[in-house]
């Protein structure tokens, strides 16, 4: 605990030194003949965002610590111990699914099942699909898909199905539902999403990690992007692959204990999860009170409250899932989060959490805060410049003015740009090292020239997606504070390609804002246009960056051309691969219109006992 204290404390340093001596820096830039209100609150907000881009550039810079020294340490949890035969604990693999794609959710599970059946340990898991689907033609389909699955034989493992009729709660309600009714049944319970996909090797080192570590209530393991072919899809993946671990590894040492939960990918100690996991009802109304509706954050936080220890385990590299396929869906599901994560303002101050689940909240917040407090810091520093034009420029020498003579600020805010960007692409650049220190990593991402282009690629790319995530997280942000509410339904699973019209009706504000931009700093201060271009270039692009990123052909010539490489393809992925194979030998097709009308609803209420 002394090295954990140690850690956080040099963390929390680094983060306020950096963010003062930018802030400082500032100031003394802002400071012309005394202050005004206006560069006081760029002054303020600048201060606020300084702390955020470092807080997690240090966190990168303690993930690199964690995993380039000798020996490396991937995480501080006491190792896995061997499975013990005496004791047989049991686990429940549950996959919640909701009017989801059933091919694919009923591959997924199957594939996951072959893989735990290598590893000679099935009679420790059986497998939940836990539908919560309102479509009539849904839950049929996933029925007949179901009945059709290998019964198991031996020693392998069952595969129970059960479609609740009453959609309360949503998945937390349907994971709460399975528990009250079968939890006792089994020691531990790992979540899956519907898109999930975990290797029977990963499955077991959780189970064991949770036989060594008898205070640990959840252990998360990190997923990994992958099965996706769309341009945007594979840059994702790219990042995930090569800026995710040592992150992981960043966030699993500040945590250590009292570490977060991501929904899915995880392992919980049922009767832990069982006793102290019911989640409360916020006061008021939707969207900030009613229903929690990202409840892990809260779960994990509840668990810790209890006292029992939440765990990242950034070593275990067999967790993965799948990522939308466009900017579009990636940002519809960008929406649900957003106000989830807005509702955990509220339970910042509730009493008996712990200051690291307190944080945990903040941070999940600000990443959806952050965007509009960028939007003001520009539009602040818009009118400054408005208002500085004609100001002879000065600079300082302590407190005391010169002005001997003009000095222009260009250098100095040139330099102040060029460090907070240093900080925002020095996290890439740190992952790309950490790859380029692997030669088997090297290889599977394409070799060091095509890793490297990758990189400079996705830097690129993201500094367009910038300004476009920017505005459309400060709709979000706005809208739930005036009181509007999303549907929280599935999620688009499967590559499509954008059409220019959905493109363009969902883009197209963000061009005009673009247009009025530039015409007001053209206008107002036509010297400082070139300091917002790439900011207004990714606004303007937005419509046709969004359809041809959604291209899977773009995104297969970045493949045969070993762009935005990812070692499941290079190296192939069995649990994915197989999914696949399933998926193109035998689709699972949807019920006729007779059938719907004639066939009677059947629930196959789960038999843990077998």
């Amino acid at each position: 605990m002394h090295r954990l204290k140690h850690l956080r404390s040099l963390h929390v340093l680094l983060v306020l030194l950096t963010s003062a001596a930018m802030t400082a820096r500032l100031w003394t830039i802002l400071r012309l003949d005394g202050t005004t209100l206006i560069e006081i609150t760029l002054v303020i907000l600048f201060a606020v965002l300084s702390t955020w881009v470092a807080w997690s550039f240090w966190l990168v810079c303690l993930g690199a610590w964690m995993r380039w020294r000798k020996p490396r340490l991937d995480s501080q949890l006491a190792p896995p111990a061997a499975m013990n035969d005496g004791r047989r604990s049991r686990i429940a693999v549950v996959m919640p699914i909701y009017n989801e794609d059933v091919s694919r959710c009923m591959a997924g599970i199957q594939s996951i099942r072959e893989s735990v059946h290598q590893q000679r340990c099935d009679s420790r898991f059986e497998f939940f699909l836990l539908s919560d689907s309102t479509h009539a033609d849904c839950w049929h389909a996933e029925e007949r898909a179901w009945k059709r699955l290998p019964p198991p034989r031996g020693d392998v493992a069952p595969i129970y199905y059960r479609h609740r009729p009453r959609n309360i709660g949503r998945k937390s309600g349907n994971i709460a539902e399975f528990c009250r009714n079968w939890g006792a049944h089994y020691d531990y319970m790992v979540v899956l999403d519907a898109d999930s996909l975990m290797t029977g090797e990963t499955l077991v080192q959780l189970t064991r990690l949770m036989d060594a570590n008898p205070r640990a209530g959840l252990i998360q393991a990190p997923p990994r992007l992958v099965g996706r072919q769309t341009l945007f899809a594979r840059a994702q993946q790219f990042a995930s692959s090569v800026y995710g671990p040592i992150a992981a590894a960043g966030l699993a040492a500040l945590n250590g204990p009292d570490g977060n939960y991501w929904g899915h990918n995880a392992i919980l100690r049922v009767q832990a999860f069982m006793d102290h996991c019911g989640l409360p009802e916020l006061p008021g109304r939707a969207p900030l009170g009613g229903e929690i509706l990202s409840h892990d954050f809260v779960e994990a936080a509840l668990l810790r409250r209890a006292g029992w220890e939440v765990w990242m385990a950034p070593q275990l590299e067999g967790s993965y899932e799948e990522v939308p396929p466009t900017v579009l869906d990636f940002l519809k599901r960008d929406r649900r989060w957003c106000q989830g994560n807005l509702q955990h303002i509220r339970l910042i101050f509730a009493r008996g959490f712990r200051m690291s689940s307190r944080l945990h909240f903040a941070s999940g917040a600000m990443a959806y805060l952050a965007s509009p407090l960028w939007l003001a810091l520009l539009i602040v520093a818009v009118a400054d410049a408005t208002m500085q034009t004609g100001t002879e420029n000065v600079t300082y020498v302590g407190r005391y003015p010169i002005l001997t003579w003009v000095v222009p600020h260009t250098a100095a805010y040139l330099a102040l740009l060029v460090f907070s960007m240093g900080m925002l692409f020095g996290q890439k650049l740190i992952g790309l090292i950490d790859v380029l220190r692997d030669r088997d990593a090297v290889a599977a991402h394409g070799g060091a020239a095509r890793l490297t282009l990758s990189v400079l690629l996705d830097m690129a790319y993201s500094t367009l997606l910038a300004p476009v995530f920017m505005l459309t997280h400060t709709g979000f942000v706005l809208q739930v504070l005036l009181g509007g509410t999303t549907s929280w339904g599935g999620q688009q699973r499967t590559d499509r390609r954008l059409a220019f019209a959905s493109a363009a009706g969902s883009f197209a504000p963000h061009t005009v804002i673009a247009g009025v931009a530039l015409m007001i700093i053209y206008r107002c201060v036509p010297g400082s246009l070139w300091w917002f271009m790439p900011l207004l270039l990714g606004l303007a692009l937005a419509i046709p960056l969004a359809t041809l990123t959604s291209s899977t052909r773009l995104g297969r010539f970045a493949q045969d051309h070993g762009l935005f490489l990812i070692p499941s393809e290079t190296w192939g992925l069995p649990v994915l691969a197989r999914v696949g194979e399933m998926l193109h030998v035998s689709p699972v097709p949807g019920p006729s219109f007779g059938e719907l009308l004639h066939d009677t609803v059947h629930q196959a209420q789960p038999t843990p006992m077998g």
